[in-house]
Order: C-alpha cells, then structure tokens, then sequence
C-alpha cells in the first residue's frame, strides 16, 4: 500500500483547515449582522475599481443560522432579469464590497418586503433601467411604506457610494472579512 507523500499530507491539512476556517468566519459574519436587517450589498464592476460604479442589490437578514434573501437584477443579453434567491453564503459573494444597513424590518412585515421589492420584476426592461434605478425605485416604496426612515433618498446614495470606494480596493484585493456598516441617515 502506497503511502501520499508528506508534503501532500500537510497540504491537505492546510485545506481542510482553511475550509473549516471559510464556514467559521462565514458563519460568524452572519452572527455579526442584525437580525431582521436590510442591506445594500455594492459590488466592484472593475478592476482596478472606478469610483462610484458599483452593481447594486438588497439584502433582507433573517438570522445567523438561515441567512437571508438576496435581491438583484442583472443583465441577460440585451436585457435585465431578476435573480432574487435565498442565501447563506452573502459574504461569499463575487466581488463584494460590502453590506451597509438601511432598515430594520419590523415583525411581521417580512412578506410584505418580499412583494414590495419584487414589485418591478415585470417592469425591468423598461428604458433606463438599471440595477441602481431598479433599487432606489423599490427604496422609494419602502420609504413610503415607513420602513426606510431616511429623508432623502439621494443623500443615502451618496453616503453609499461614499462607503463603498472607501472600500472597493479591498474588494478587488479579495481582502477578507468583507465589511458592513450602518448608514447614518436611516435612523438605525
């Protein structure tokens, strides 16, 4: 019986305890987020990154063990699709800058969040649309929900942006953990 070779042996110990080490910090990411909390997930478009030029999306969170829903649309050909699932790997995410904190969910909304962000999904294909315009539309509708407490929209944009070249390069370093915060204009 051949025995691996020694090197090989430590290599895969290495693996084995960088995969443990990835779920861990995965999970104690998740830990760190607010329950019941939405999120604006902001992704790099380029490397090196170009100040604010960022894909767009929302994050609902449920609770450290389920994650939570990711909502975004993306381009397919010459048009947008949404691409609105559940996850529990949010900080895995390919060219993530970060999270930044919008909302806290009161109880019993959380089904009226999914509708009101799916509100657009058969309106994508519209002229101008983007993954930017598609989100500050549904952030209208929950500011008026009451659910978005902050008083102007463009000024959450802005602080976004703001936050999100802070911490683009690290994103296309692949720097890890990946960063969340909370807006300071949204009464969280």
């Amino acid at each position: 019986m051949a025995t691996r070779p020694r090197l090989l042996a430590r290599w895969d110990l290495n693996f084995v305890l960088f995969c443990r080490s990835t779920t861990l910090f995965q999970i104690m990411s998740l830990a760190d987020l607010q329950p019941n909390r939405l999120y604006i997930l902001l992704f790099i478009r380029h490397h090196p990154p170009i100040p604010n030029d960022f894909h767009w999306g929302l994050y609902f969170h449920r609770d450290s063990r389920r994650g939570g829903t990711k909502y975004h649309i993306k381009q397919q050909g010459s048009g947008w699709i949404f691409a609105h699932g559940p996850t529990s790997g949010v900080f895995k995410s390919f060219l993530l800058v970060g999270l930044f904190g919008i909302a806290d969910v009161p109880g019993g909304w959380e089904d009226a969040l999914d509708q009101t962000i799916r509100t657009y999904d058969h309106q994508l294909n519209q002229p101008a649309t983007t993954c930017r315009v598609w989100l500050f539309r549904v952030l209208a509708l929950l500011q008026n929900a009451h659910v978005l407490k902050c008083t102007s929209l463009q000024e959450l944009e802005a602080e976004a942006k703001s936050w999100g070249n802070a911490h683009a390069s690290d994103a296309a370093d692949n720097l890890q953990p990946r960063p969340f915060a909370n807006s300071s204009l949204c009464g969280l």
